[in-house]
């Protein structure tokens, strides 16, 4: 399918409002610029992942002009972090190249969205939240795909940002961690950025150990330095 015959960010836009009302939830916030889309909505569920911390469950999308991208999302009742679980079994791409005509995209759209307002996929993320809190972090492993990602310039920029909050927090597991991350996220106005930083937040939790590869080696010579 050609750029001109994939969905428009108004369609994914209005996909994405139609999905959420008939499950109840509601489009929480919604950044767009023209050629992309960043847009996150909240559900009625809420699970505690301890006593007095709820979260609640919600939707992700971004779109490009030929893509558009599903998560289940979490929004943390306490401090308004969201974080984004890219790697749910429910999250979905669904590119131009995939489709032949318009209306299966839009139907793939469709059901993503419900896959992720799923009961399922709210309960998997709570779980992966509750399980955060009972490890421990390791900063230099924990870290190392976040910083192997983003440019020299906004590593030295971001990373000490997520140790002070991390370090003043007093919570050194995973789940603190995964906050850190996610509480900068909620105060960085470039919303390409934002979105990366609640998908490595969601990505804390959901693989908090990840495994080292070659490439990560300048990476963790550069936050042992």
């Amino acid at each position: 399918m050609s750029l001109d015959q994939f969905l428009t960010i108004a369609e994914v836009k209005a996909l994405f409002a139609e999905e959420l009302n008939a499950a109840g939830g509601v489009v929480a916030d919604s950044v767009e610029d023209g050629s992309r889309l960043f847009t996150r909505s909240i559900l009625p569920a809420i699970r505690e992942v301890a006593a007095g911390d709820q979260v609640q469950a919600g939707v992700a999308v971004r779109a490009s002009e030929l893509d558009v991208w599903v998560h289940p999302y979490t929004f943390r009742l306490v401090c308004r972090n969201g974080a984004i679980m890219a790697h749910a079994l429910q999250a979905r791409n669904i590119a131009a190249h995939d489709f032949e005509r318009r209306e299966e995209a839009a139907g793939a759209v469709r059901a993503a969205v419900r896959a992720c307002c799923s009961v399922d996929a709210f309960t998997a993320a709570a779980q992966a939240m509750r399980s955060a809190r009972e490890m421990e972090a390791d900063l230099a492993l924990n870290l190392l795909p976040l910083i192997s990602r983003l440019p020299n310039g906004l590593v030295t920029q971001l990373i000490p940002k997520i140790l002070e909050r991390f370090f003043k927090t007093g919570d050194l597991s995973h789940f603190g961690l995964m906050n850190s991350v996610t509480s900068l996220a909620r105060d960085t106005r470039d919303p390409d950025l934002r979105w990366n930083l609640e998908e490595f937040g969601g990505e804390i939790a959901a693989n908090p150990n990840p495994t080292p590869k070659p490439d990560d080696a300048a990476a963790e010579m550069m936050m042992v330095g």
